[in-house]
């Protein structure tokens, strides 16, 4: 009895853990940022076009139909075309020119900086090297001399 009870607390604890996967239904509010307004070329959801509105009317009608977002987001490209979707696509151009460039504009971008903070860093060795130590500027004897009698005034 004990060992159904305790089987039954984490059957309960796992399906109230908020790591628990969601229902299968899609929402407006979940396609929009990821579908682009046809006509203003921004994310949905900061679209006030009125394409923009029938594509959401669009989307409305599939989540009613019970579609999933997968099925949501092909049915829009069969009727918008592939530029309807703001994320590239993970095959052909889209995954060399959505995914692989940037990443490798990022990585060499990267190791140019460090290579030029490097390089920054050796120059500044070398000038310190070759940099005398600086020594105080010698006064000038008339102020020297002004600066004794100002001195001797003043502890009198």
């Amino acid at each position: 009895m004990r060992g159904l009870a305790a089987l039954l607390a984490v059957a309960i604890t796992l399906a109230a853990a908020p790591g628990a996967p969601a229902a299968a239904g899609a929402s407006l509010s979940d396609i929009e940022d990821e579908v682009m307004c046809t006509i203003c070329g921004t994310t949905l959801q900061l679209s006030s076009s009125p394409q923009a509105e029938r594509q959401r009317a669009f989307i409305n009608g599939l989540i009613a139909e019970g579609r999933s977002k997968e099925e949501i987001k092909a049915a829009l490209v069969d009727e918008y075309g592939p530029e309807v979707l703001a994320v590239p696509g993970d095959d052909g151009f889209d995954l060399l020119g959505g995914w692989i460039l940037p990443a490798v504009g990022v990585l060499v971008g990267a190791v140019m900086v460090v290579l030029a903070a490097r390089r920054w860093r050796r120059e500044q060795r070398r000038a310190d090297a070759a940099e005398p130590p600086a020594r105080g500027v010698d006064p000038d004897p008339g102020d020297e001399l002004r600066l004794r009698e100002d001195l001797r005034r003043y502890d009198a």
